[in-house]
């Protein structure tokens, strides 16, 4: 499940600038949601910033709204679909989506905040962060990430006083990875994103290198 709490930074607040954004390609459903500022793809309604091999003649996916964070979205998928002929083995996208965030960050990295969550069918997510802070803000805009596993225990929230036994709504074997801007609760275990780090997540497990993404394929979806 991919949800998003927007604090609209740009774009005007209406439904078409509603996080998550959904895409359809290769036959695959395509989800993303991102928190931050990215300078090369604001204000982009009537002009395209293109990632990779992707030119004019060949943008299959344009924004409906005009926020940065669906613009980067499609630049994405138009690169992917200008790269490759269908689906690529995981360890390959997962090197190529490292390649398109570093040419996303390059020549701005002191102001942009990139972090996101790229979900590709229903099982497989890639995560990404780019941290920082907002011009006379003291938030800090990242990514953490909490894998939780049995045997389940309690859990309190930091926010509020509220608790939850997951024990008694998972099964022995349920896996599931938590990722949000901060920890949401007070459970040992939470780790923040290394800046520009990419991860993937599948069916719940983290596969942090590109090397261990094969044995998910070989499982399959």
């Amino acid at each position: 499940m991919i949800a998003h709490v927007r604090y609209a930074t740009q774009g005007e607040v209406s439904l078409k600038n509603v996080h998550p954004f959904s895409r359809e390609m290769w036959g695959i459903q395509w989800v993303f949601c991102h928190n931050g500022e990215v300078p090369k793809f604001s204000k982009q309604r009537n002009q395209y910033t293109m990632l990779g091999k992707t030119t004019y003649d060949n943008i299959s996916y344009r924004p409906v709204g005009d926020t940065d964070s669906e613009a980067v979205f499609c630049a994405i998928l138009n690169a992917l679909q200008c790269e490759f002929d269908g689906f690529p083995t995981l360890p390959v996208l997962h090197m190529f989506l490292k390649r398109l965030c570093e040419e996303i960050i390059l020549g701005r990295d002191d102001d942009t905040i990139f972090n996101f969550v790229l979900g590709c069918g229903p099982y497989t997510s890639f995560a990404y962060s780019w941290p920082g802070s907002r011009p006379g803000s003291k938030v800090w805009n990242g990514l953490h990430y909490l894998t939780r596993e049995a045997p389940f225990s309690t859990a309190k929230l930091i926010d509020c006083e509220h608790s939850i036994d997951f024990a008694q709504f998972t099964t022995p074997g349920d896996r599931v990875s938590v990722i949000t801007t901060k920890p949401l609760t007070d459970e040992k275990g939470w780790k923040e994103f290394q800046r520009g780090e990419l991860l993937m997540f599948d069916k719940g497990a983290l596969h942090s290198d590109p090397e261990m993404v094969p044995s998910v394929e070989q499982k399959g979806w």
